[in-house]
């Protein structure tokens, strides 16, 4: 047990599968895999969901600590993919842009999609981790 402070009242826990052929390690960036797998990252710039509770193993259930909580929204024009970064559009949400670095780009986003969807559904979004940036 790490001799980190632990301070959950507000956290957000969410179960997810690992991935078939993946794995998760206790205390690392998880990303999404699917709309209902997860998986270590690949990658320091990977766009992480969370961090693992525990260790696990292909096809085992994994507890983590999320980002921030998943809410419901309305999918917009252009559609939703689990694992992108997300835009506010007239009808909805939709996924954020490539980000340019030069700053020509840059929208604000508003959370990170946790399941793909087409406009007119409503799909699962983490709150925050935004900014003004793309993907």
């Amino acid at each position: 047990m790490s001799s980190a402070v632990r301070k959950l009242e507000h956290c957000t826990f969410k179960e997810y599968t690992v991935a078939t052929g993946q794995a998760v390690t206790e205390g690392e960036l998880v990303v999404m895999a699917s709309d209902t797998t997860v998986q270590d990252a690949g990658a320091a710039s990977d766009l992480g969901i969370g961090i693992a509770t525990a260790s696990a193993a292909a096809d085992a259930r994994v507890e983590l600590y999320m980002f921030g909580p998943i809410v419901p929204v309305a999918v917009g024009t252009g559609g939703a993919t689990r694992g992108t970064k997300s835009v506010a559009v007239t009808d909805g949400f939709t996924d954020a842009a490539t980000h340019d670095s030069d700053g020509t780009g840059n929208e604000s986003n508003y959370g990170v999609f946790v399941e793909s969807g087409t406009a007119g559904q409503v799909k699962g979004m983490m709150l925050g981790l935004g900014g003004n940036r793309g993907k």
